[in-house]
């Protein structure tokens, strides 16, 4: 479709697929935070570089803090070029925005995010659409249709839920107990960002 075709053309590389896990809580339990209100506590980045080369990047927060190293990390691994590709963009685009406010020496590199943020999920609401996908456009419903060879299903966290359990159990734990959750978790969001890869490269075959 003429939509998907403009969606693509839009795209400038290297594509830096981002997503964030968040964490909050009804008490705070970090000064800096307010009740209820999502910080980031890890993300993926995938890197898809013009040449086809892919490259993948991650962070956790293993330690109850705000994203001051989070953000460090990734200030040096995303450019000044390039589009930043989220599934429902409207979420990393209010992370930014709050990490903005609580780091203004970032401010800039985060409004700059954002002003080159495209989000994957629009093309599944307007140009792509598939009675499998139950009528969401989530992206655990469109990845087993479009791309079933990747799956959710085998990982030990599913969810962005039980990812927030996950992580509070993360710093408050030791030893291999730390280490499994901290696996798991690394693992379900590097999912999230290698589906917008496969998902991207499945329209890019639909648009031939």
């Amino acid at each position: 479709g003429e939509g998907i075709r403009a969606f693509l053309a839009g795209l400038r590389f290297p594509l830096y697929f981002l997503d964030y896990e968040t964490y909050a809580s009804a008490v705070p339990f970090i000064e800096g935070t307010s009740p209820h209100k999502h910080f980031p506590v890890q993300y993926s980045l995938h890197v898809l570089h013009e040449d086809g080369t892919l490259d993948h990047h991650e962070f956790l927060e293993r330690e109850a803090r705000l994203p001051d190293r989070l953000l460090g990390k990734m200030s040096v691994e995303i450019e000044a070029e390039g589009s930043i590709v989220s599934w429902h963009a409207s979420f990393e685009r209010t992370q930014n925005k709050e990490m903005a406010r609580l780091f203004p020496d970032h401010s800039d590199f985060l409004a700059d995010l954002n002003a080159r943020m495209v989000d994957l999920e629009d093309v599944f609401k307007a140009d792509y659409v598939d009675a499998r996908f139950d009528g969401s456009t989530s992206i655990k419903k469109v990845l087993p249709v479009v791309c079933p060879e990747l799956s959710y299903k085998e990982l030990d966290v599913q969810d962005g839920a039980s990812a927030m359990d996950a992580w509070q159990k993360l710093v408050s734990a030791e030893g291999e107990e730390r280490d499994l959750i901290g696996a798991a978790l690394l693992d379900y969001c590097k999912l999230d960002t290698l589906a917008m890869v496969e998902i991207h490269r499945f329209l890019l075959r639909l648009a031939g």
